[in-house]
Formats: structure tokens, sequence, C-alpha cells
């Protein structure tokens, strides 16, 4: 049995049914934008999706339109209008005195078992260039939840998407593909795997073999690439991005190990930064715990992208329990 089918068996025990996919809304235009990425995403057969909101019984200045009610309202109505039977859930949280938005919204995600948060990358407060806003840099971080980060930059898409998956052949790097193959795709969807490496490719080129193969038994329309670079002229970050502009991709996918207080690595952090579509983190919370990633693949993604290990947390979404032998 490849890797990859022997994911696909552990996260099929591990994961019933679809998939809890959490919307966090704050009234922005970003927020709209995350809403119709989120809708596009939901299965309406089988997947739950909950609008999620964080208030601030402080602001009481805040106009109508940005009050919880609006809001409730509002994204509900956007989410049955966006897809014919989509219904969305509704969780409203006020933050505690002292209590962050960011710590607020990662809780209430975390408690309602989501499994994959979708948010834009900047809220309210506006756009930075050179950062991710502060809830959605946070969440990467903290959040149990795998991440949609949804960019102003980035291409609308509904019933097709090009997805470009960065893989270094680790197990979390397994593990978010066959999430994306079997949760997130849909019927028309086209997958790129590109896999980025500083040597001559020839064992990278092996481990990309079983993701073509994967995809042909699975009725996939895509394709396979090893994208060899220079290091001393391109950087990791600089070939996956090069990668996700050279297919014209909507939607960059990766898988990550663990997550924590500690800063995220290179790689991550780049890609956060200077990736103009929207971006899906996979996470794995698991392998990092069980040092599995030291084995993991031609090591190009994963080295660079976890942090140091951390304490287990007391939840973990469905994926994650999918790494445990």
């Amino acid at each position: 049995m490849s890797d990859l089918k022997a994911v696909e068996e552990e996260l099929k025990r591990r994961h019933q049914g679809g998939l809890s996919i959490g919307l966090a809304v704050d009234g922005s235009q970003m927020s709209d934008r995350a809403a119709q990425c989120a809708v596009s995403f939901t299965d309406t057969r089988k997947d739950k999706l909950t609008v999620l909101h964080v208030s601030d019984k402080s602001k009481s200045y805040l106009p109508q339109h940005l009050r919880p009610t609006h809001i409730k309202n509002y994204y509900q109505d956007m989410v049955a209008s966006l897809k014919l039977g989509c219904r969305a859930e509704w969780l409203c949280r006020e933050k505690s005195e002292g209590e962050s938005t960011c710590a607020a919204l990662t809780t209430m995600a975390d408690k309602a078992g989501v499994d994959l948060l979708v948010l834009g990358s900047f809220g309210r407060k506006g756009e930075k260039l050179d950062m991710l806003g502060t809830v959605s840099d946070f969440t990467l971080r903290q959040s149990h939840a795998s991440l949609c980060i949804v960019r102003s930059t980035g291409s609308k898409f509904d019933k097709q998407a090009r997805f470009c998956f960065a893989t270094d052949g680790s197990h979390a790097a397994h593990l978010a593909f066959v999430v994306l193959i079997n949760l997130l795709r849909r019927p028309l969807d086209i997958v790129h795997v590109v896999m980025v490496s500083s040597t001559d490719g020839v064992l990278e080129q092996k481990c990309v073999e079983q993701y073509k193969q994967y995809m042909e038994a699975k009725g996939v329309t895509g394709t396979t690439t090893v994208k060899c670079i220079d290091r001393l002229k391109m950087s990791i970050p600089e070939g996956v991005l090069e990668a996700v502009a050279d297919t014209d991709s909507d939607v960059l996918v990766m898988g990550i190990s663990g997550y924590g207080k500690k800063k995220l690595g290179s790689v991550s952090e780049d890609i956060s930064v200077r990736a103009s579509c929207t971006t899906i983190i996979i996470k794995d919370s698991y392998e990092v715990l069980s040092n599995r990633f030291s084995s993991g693949g031609a090591g190009t993604l994963a080295r660079e992208l976890m942090p140091s290990p951390t304490k287990a947390p007391s939840h973990q979404n469905s994926f994650s329990n999918t790494t445990r032998s």
C-alpha cells in the first residue's frame, strides 16, 4: 500500500462525514470575500458551515451594520443566496475583559470542532502589505483548525478552482493532500502538485510519482512537477510562489506539522506575506509531537515550516488524529 493510500485509510477511520467549516466574520469587505470562498468549498450534502463572530461590549459606538444582529442576518442571507440549499449556523461570543479578539475567535472555533477556519487576511482595520492581519496571523499560529486565508488579491472562483499543492513528501504533506483530494476538491477542480527542490530532483521525482498515480486513480485533473532551483538564486518560498504563478492557480495548499506560540518557520512566514492567492494551511498537530517529521520525504518545506514541539493541545480536530500508527 502506498503512503498516500495508507493515509487515506487512516483518514476514513478517524474522520466520519464531511467537513466542519468555520467562517470568521467582522463585517468587513474581506469577510464578504471569505464568505464566498467558504460557501464554494461547502458541500451542502455533508458539510457543516458555521458563521463565527466575536463581539465587544466595550464598543457601544459601532454603527448598526457592524452589530452582531445585523452581521448574523447579513451573512446567513449571503450564504443562502450564494449556493442553493446552503445554510449557515451562527455562533457569537462576547470577548472577556482583557481578552483579545484573536484568542476569543480561536477558542470559539476549537470548541465548535471546526476542521477548516476561513477568514480574510485582514479585517476592518485594513490591509498591511508587509504582514498578515493580527487575527489571521494569530490563528495561523494558535488555532487547532486548519486555516484558509482569503486575500484581497486572490482570484474569485465558483464551480472550478485551480489548486497548487506544495509538498515536501512528509507525512504532513501526505495528509494535507488526501484531505484536499477527498474532502475539499469539487468535481471540476484542477490540482497541480509541485515539489520544490535544491537538488537534482531524482528522489523527489519518485515521491511525486505516487501523487500522480493517486490522482489518476481518483480521476483528478491536474499535473505533477518537480521544480529544481538554485538556492543561490532562489529560495524555497520563491520557488513555491513561482509555481503558483506558472500554474495560474487560485489556491495554494500546504501541510504543516505543529503550531504554537513559537514563531513559525521562514517558509510559512514568507509565503503568508507574499502569496497573492488564497492559501490553505492544513495542520497536522500530532506529527510534530511524534517526531515523525525527522524522516519525512525529501525535506524541502517541512523542516523550515515547523516550530519547535509544543505540549499537546486539549482539543484536536479530526485531521490531527490521522497520523497515529
